[in-house]
């Protein structure tokens, strides 16, 4: 494969541990130290042989999705499309990604600029996830899929290989199919609160049927807090059924 990168040096050598503990060759860290550098390092002020992360993250984003489609095509072979789509979105997700980018370490060996650095985006989730994405595409320029794919494999065949049908099915739709078999009424959503930092902001959302709360959940986005309240109200279930068959009568 050609080199599409050039080697440079920085005053930041966390990408050199990174490399270590994920078995990158050292002839071509170049390719890693690129997938680590934020397109606001440069700060507007870019040489003309340095590069950001976003090529790589383009190349990490296909590869990701191929390696994680084709593991459950083989695992799960009575699966259809259908399926193994939603299980592949709870394995690329931007929250798993964001988890797997922290515990590896993707997050200290970052290049920012300074202002992404202060508006702490070495901890957003965004960030996070599309670093890692980065880096799976260093990997696979540098070393090639077979590579790429054991890096997936280590980091995520757990998970894909105890995936049930409760975790890939879209909770909010599973309730509200639920509460309308029982109810006259269908399931809304309220913002309860929000809290946190900017960069890493918790939000808490409610799901209703009526006046009644059915469940409460967070997460990083009104989105996924409201997925969570969902859940927790399809746990639930047994606690509010029969109250709002009672109260809103079909």
């Amino acid at each position: 494969m050609n080199k599409v990168v050039a080697k440079n040096k920085t005053n930041n050598d966390n990408y050199k541990k990174l490399g270590e503990a994920i078995g990158f060759p050292k002839k071509k860290l170049y390719f890693l130290e690129q997938a680590l550098t934020h397109p606001t390092f440069f700060e507007g002020l870019r040489p003309n042989d340095r590069y950001d992360n976003q090529r790589l993250e383009f190349l990490g984003d296909a590869i990701l999705d191929f390696l994680v489609g084709e593991y459950l095509f083989q695992k799960y072979q009575e699966a259809q499309e259908g399926d193994l789509t939603k299980m592949r979105s709870v394995i690329v997700c931007e929250a798993t990604l964001a988890k797997k980018s922290q515990e590896l370490g993707i997050g200290n060996a970052l290049l920012l600029g300074k202002g992404s650095e202060g508006s702490g985006d070495r901890k957003r989730p965004s960030v996070l996830a599309d670093a890692f994405e980065s880096v799976l595409g260093a990997i696979y320029a540098a070393q090639g899929i077979e590579a790429a794919r054991a890096f997936i494999l280590n980091l995520f065949k757990d998970e894909m290989d105890s995936l049930q049908k409760d975790d890939y099915e879209d909770k909010k739709s599973l309730l509200q199919e639920l509460v309308q078999r029982n109810s006259s009424k269908g399931v809304h959503y309220r913002l309860l609160q929000s809290t946190g930092p900017d960069h890493a902001p918790v939000f808490e959302s409610g799901a209703y049927c009526g006046t009644l709360l059915l469940g409460d959940g967070s997460g990083s986005s009104k989105k996924e807090s409201e997925v969570a309240a969902a859940k927790t109200a399809l746990d639930k279930q047994d606690d509010w059924l029969e109250k709002i068959q009672q109260l809103y009568r079909r």
